[in-house]
């Protein structure tokens, strides 16, 4: 269950760093931004992506981990080799397709259910998400000299 709280964790504070990209940026800052309550949520999930980077980022390219699964002590390997995955991996397949996928679900509601079924992957007994299996990638125990 440490992924699943280091998912929550990186949920959260992704959220708060969202929050404070979209203040940065001004994206939602006039009254007007939120008559079209759709564009609303997709800017808000775009600006994601760039707080994703900010939060994770260096963690991602130095140690293949997330702020959340850095806290419990879990990392990203490849699924094949059990080596530090590529930061390619990483960052494009295991992060921006699914902020995308977000973003667009946000316009097509049944985007949702692709969302849900990778997120229900956790309960599995090897705990590989779907983002993990396209990625070929998998979440094991940090060991310190990694």
């Amino acid at each position: 269950m440490q992924r699943l709280a280091a998912t929550g964790l990186d949920w959260s504070l992704i959220t708060v760093v969202t929050l404070l990209v979209i203040l940065a940026t001004g994206v939602l800052e006039h009254a007007e931004d939120y008559t079209n309550i759709q564009q609303s949520m997709v800017n808000a999930a775009l600006c994601g992506m760039p707080a994703y980077l900010i939060l994770n980022g260096w963690l991602l390219w130095t140690r293949g981990q997330t702020a959340g699964k850095a806290a419990m002590s879990l990392m990203i390997v490849d699924h094949q080799t059990g080596n530090r995955a590529s930061f390619g991996k990483l960052l494009f397949v295991r992060a921006l397709i699914p902020v995308v996928v977000i973003a667009v679900g946000l316009v097509f509601p049944l985007l949702w259910l692709l969302v849900l079924v990778d997120f229900v992957f956790i309960f599995r007994k090897d705990q590989r998400c779907l983002h993990d299996w396209v990625a070929g990638t998998r979440v094991v125990k940090r060991v310190t000299d990694q």
